[in-house]
């Protein structure tokens, strides 16, 4: 007779498959979409569908990385140009303070031109201010070469000031206009991709929705293997042991775990939906760990990892692009969120080309 933790482990098993198998029906209905097959297409096998939809979604994948990379540029350059605004403000009212006191100068001059200071300190009746003020005018009339010079340079930094924000406000303008295209681009492969799909019968694209989750939940018993040193697959699947690894990266996998069934959102990086390196970001900041926000960034934090040298928490990278990122549990098994249309989910660590690991934490 199974103990009540081992009995309540096997259900969160099971109802864990059961949505895995929902997600990879509806994902395959959401796919195939309403669109007919043209009977003038050449006949298609499900082998060729699969080859296909799988590259439209790594492609658009990949390409909700770059999206998210601009976005971090957009982030940065909105911060560089909110300072440079401030400089060029700082730097108008700089040179309209020396413009006043420059024109002061000179309208003094002027207006003192024809009577010399002896005649002047004659006329007077308030000798010490006078002598004050022609030896202040003096010193200013001695040095007004270097003020005019200091001047005209503070005004060309105003200039070159002006013109490299209005530079960094086009880049600006451009690097928003590149979201739009990403965009774009992305929503055409997942309309490739329902394409293809369209193409089969429901029976054939039924076929795909099952082998997908047989797969998930292959890797979701493995996964379970290394979290519990249980090798009876029917174990708990969240929970009836200490989390696979240790520190950070203990509570960094228990986040990822905790986002299983969550939607791939392009762009996304929680609480309700996630992209690939939204869903790393996130569960290493929730172990107190910052790190970048794309996948491609990411391939640069912490420290390099052989494959043979794996341990849980350890971030794995894909494709010859680094266009996917994911977080290794043990026993040859990831947790990521693996395109759009798809949710969190467990996976073997074999099932994509392999591109490299990183140690964070």
């Amino acid at each position: 007779m199974l103990s009540r933790g081992r009995a309540a482990g096997r259900m969160k098993s099971v109802v864990h498959a059961l949505g895995v198998a929902v997600g990879s029906l509806a994902l395959v209905a959401s796919l195939a979409g309403t669109a007919a097959a043209d009977p003038t297409d050449p006949p298609l096998t499900v082998d060729d569908a699969k080859a296909q939809v799988a590259e439209l979604e790594t492609e658009a994948a990949a390409i909700d990385q770059e999206y998210v990379g601009v976005k971090e540029q957009i982030k940065a350059s909105k911060a560089k140009l909110k300072q440079k605004q401030a400089d060029v403000a700082a730097q108008t009212a700089k040179v309209a303070q020396m413009r006043q006191q420059v024109g002061q100068v000179a309208l003094a001059q002027f207006q003192n031109r024809s009577i010399n200071t002896t005649a002047r300190l004659f006329l007077t009746e308030d000798t010490d201010g006078f002598l004050n003020q022609v030896s202040t005018v003096e010193k200013v009339s001695q040095n007004q070469n270097s003020a005019l010079q200091d001047y005209q340079s503070e005004q060309a930094e105003l200039a070159s000031l002006e013109r490299t924000t209005a530079t960094d406000l086009a880049q600006l303008e451009a690097q928003q206009k590149s979201l739009t295209d990403l965009r774009s681009q992305s929503d055409g492969k997942i309309s490739q991709a329902k394409a293809v799909l369209a193409k089969l019968t429901e029976e054939e694209r039924q076929r795909i929705a099952a082998e997908e989750a047989r797969l998930a939940q292959a890797a979701a018993a493995d996964a379970n293997s290394a979290t519990t040193g249980n090798s009876d697959p029917s174990g708990p699947t969240d929970g009836g042991g200490a989390v696979a690894g240790s520190g950070r990266a203990a509570k960094a996998i228990a986040f990822a775990k905790a986002q299983l069934g969550k939607p791939y959102r392009y762009a996304a990086a929680g609480p309700n939906a996630y992209d690939c390196s939204g869903l790393t970001s996130a569960a290493w900041s929730a172990a107190g760990v910052h790190i970048d926000r794309t996948s491609q960034a990411q391939f640069n934090d912490g420290t390099s990892v052989a494959k043979s040298d794996l341990q849980p928490g350890d971030l794995v990278f894909f494709y010859s692009g680094i266009s996917h990122v994911a977080i290794y549990v043990g026993n040859g098994t990831i947790i990521h969120a693996p395109h759009p249309g798809a949710s969190v989910r467990y996976a073997k660590l074999d099932s994509m080309p392999y591109a490299g690991a990183r140690r964070v934490g």
